[in-house]
């Protein structure tokens, strides 16, 4: 089953139009990417392969709307959509990321929708925007998917469990299902750490964007650690995840390093070095980037990338418009 992308195209303009008469929170989104594909030996306008969602060049929306009572706040609808021109099929095509509808009860927050699954730095690191990605961008998890969640805040740290299709960007089913699940101790933004133990088992489909490549759902099982630590001006970012996809033996790390200059952070230079191993395929993937904040609106980012095993080397710019209507 496939959801077909026409009434994905009906609700996107539907919140448009319904933001327009609203006092919640709506932000327009606009990128321009291009860059160089030594493997391609062209000039290419997005970030990863030919079939990746992120980065490319688009425009879109990102709505939040607040559901309250008079002496509460019951939950939040969110729905982040981007049209993004695609450069392999020359056409625009339409980008689903946040499209959630969360709850809040006294036990945790529920949620419903399209949105993180609960596995690793991208658990909880919005780098949707980022040229530089964590593991779910290299096929070790999905940066969003579709399904259901539970989030438990506590005073030391947070547990998050998902149950979702594991198809990714597109909404699909052929019998595939994830359950995913994080624990984590430090809150980042106040203790400058936060570190997470998570777990994935199920069937998932082999996508990459919205490109469904096997249709035929493929037995996963992954363990994985994470940390993020803050210290002065310098960040500090690490991920694992080890185990089996398609009864085959998989295990991938990554480490970020990241500094920050100038008043307010402008400037941030970032180096990752990433390594992936399936089966007897295995890569090694370095990545260095500088990000510049023009203003509050405004940033722009490069980042050059080399990968082993097809000793491609990209070097990307990207111009990110991000600002409040």
């Amino acid at each position: 089953m496939k959801v077909n992308k026409y009434i994905l195209i009906f609700i996107f303009y539907f919140v448009i139009l319904s933001a327009r008469a609203s006092e919640d929170l709506l932000y327009f989104e606009a990128q321009g990417i291009a860059g160089y594909s030594s493997l391609e030996d062209e000039v290419i306008y997005r970030s990863g392969s030919k079939y990746d969602a992120m980065q490319r060049s688009s425009i879109g929306i990102d709505y939040v709307q607040k559901i309250s009572s008079e002496t509460k706040e019951l939950g939040t609808f969110a729905l982040q959509a981007r049209l993004a021109y695609d450069d392999y099929q020359h056409n625009a095509e339409l980008q689903i990321y946040n499209a959630y509808l969360k709850g809040k009860s006294p036990i945790g927050d529920f949620w419903i929708g399209h949105d993180r699954i609960a596995f690793g730095l991208g658990s909880y690191l919005d780098t949707h925007g980022d040229l530089l990605q964590p593991l779910s961008m290299y096929g070790f998890g999905f940066d969003r998917d579709w399904g259901v969640g539970f989030s438990k805040d506590t005073e030391r740290g947070n547990f998050k469990l998902a149950l979702t299709t594991g198809s990714g960007m597109p909404l699909k089913i052929n019998g595939n299902k994830i359950l995913t699940s994080r624990i984590s101790h430090g809150i980042l933004n106040s203790d400058n750490y936060t570190v997470g133990l998570s777990a994935m088992f199920g069937e998932i489909l082999d996508t990459m964007g919205y490109k469904v490549l096997n249709d035929e759902p493929k037995d996963v099982w992954l363990v994985g650690g994470d940390l993020a630590v803050n210290t002065y001006n310098i960040e500090h970012k690490f991920e694992i995840a080890i185990g089996e996809k398609n009864s085959n033996s998989t295990f991938a790390g990554l480490y970020r390093l990241s500094f920050n200059f100038l008043e307010e952070n402008k400037l941030k230079l970032e180096f990752q070095p990433t390594y992936t191993k399936k089966e007897k395929d295995e890569n090694y993937i370095l990545g260095s980037g500088v990000g510049y904040l023009l203003n509050q609106d405004i940033t722009t980012r490069f980042m050059y990338e080399h990968s082993n095993n097809t000793n491609d080397n990209r070097y990307i710019f990207q111009i990110y418009y991000y600002f409040s209507l």
